[in-house]
């Protein structure tokens, strides 16, 4: 199906904003017509009557995971000319700081507070996200967490999902994680679409959004180095197969989609 114009006439007068901060992303006509349109049809054709399509996103830290989905569901909604795509961003899951402070565990040899490495896969409430994902399915009116970036910490029940919104996509590091307990989260979403990137090509990226949440540049490289690194190792060492593969130039570029 070619671009239709109007779809692009709506998209160029709207305003889209990484992680409802002021950052806000450019829209690039190549890239939305060679990619983010056709992925945004094939979710649409996906579409079930009377059911929920629910389509996870996944990537290594620095991949572009919340750039990407913001386009994409901003792209499904300026073509349907309603809000039909809602985005969940899985660090809304985050346990809160008081909980991350107070808890423990060994990584590196060592026993460290899970707040000193947030975002790893255990610094994450999974029941919490499994019991949401499932009420979900069931299209049923929900509320949902989302993480504060002003704050760091997520707040309850900030987000909301109608009754009316089929298409919910849900982006963040694990999804894709061949480890108990994530490995359930699999069969709860219809599509899985993994971003794919050289971890070199996105260390400049994951630096200033560290650098822009209040890090000191030390605290950086060492949170790149010990935490961020060592995830990305360990997503792609315990890899579930998506049904999609984006592969990215850097955080914003799509090179090619497979």
């Amino acid at each position: 199906m070619d671009f239709p114009a109007e779809t692009w006439q709506r998209l160029s007068h709207s305003h889209f904003y990484l992680d409802r901060s002021d950052t806000r992303l450019e829209l690039d006509y190549s890239q939305v017509e060679q990619f983010y349109f056709p992925l945004a049809q094939r979710l649409l054709d996906s579409l079930k009557p009377d059911a929920r399509l629910l389509v996870s996103v996944a990537g290594i830290p620095g991949s572009g995971k919340t750039a990407f989905s913001t386009l994409l569901t901003g792209i499904l909604n300026a073509h349907c000319r309603e809000d039909i795509a809602v985005l969940i961003g899985q660090d809304g899951w985050h346990y809160p700081n008081a909980y991350l402070d107070s808890h423990t565990l060994h990584f590196g040899g060592e026993e460290v507070t899970l707040r000193s490495i947030k975002g790893a896969p255990e610094s994450y409430d999974t029941t919490s996200a499994y019991s949401c994902l499932l009420s979900i399915r069931q299209q049923v009116e929900v509320s949902f967490p989302v993480y504060d970036r002003t704050f760091h910490d997520p707040i309850p029940h900030a987000g909301h999902i109608l009754k009316s919104q089929r298409i919910i996509i849900v982006e963040g590091n694990y999804w894709l994680l061949d480890e108990d307990p994530w490995r359930s989260f699999y069969p709860l979403f219809d599509l899985h679409i993994l971003l794919s990137a050289d971890t070199a090509s996105l260390v400049d990226g994951l630096r200033q959004r560290h650098l822009k949440g209040g890090k000191t540049p030390q605290t950086v490289e060492e949170h790149i180095r010990r935490v961020d690194f060592t995830n990305a190792a360990r997503i792609l060492q315990h890899l579930l197969p998506p049904d999609i593969i984006v592969h990215k130039a850097d955080s914003f570029r799509i090179s090619r989609i497979e």
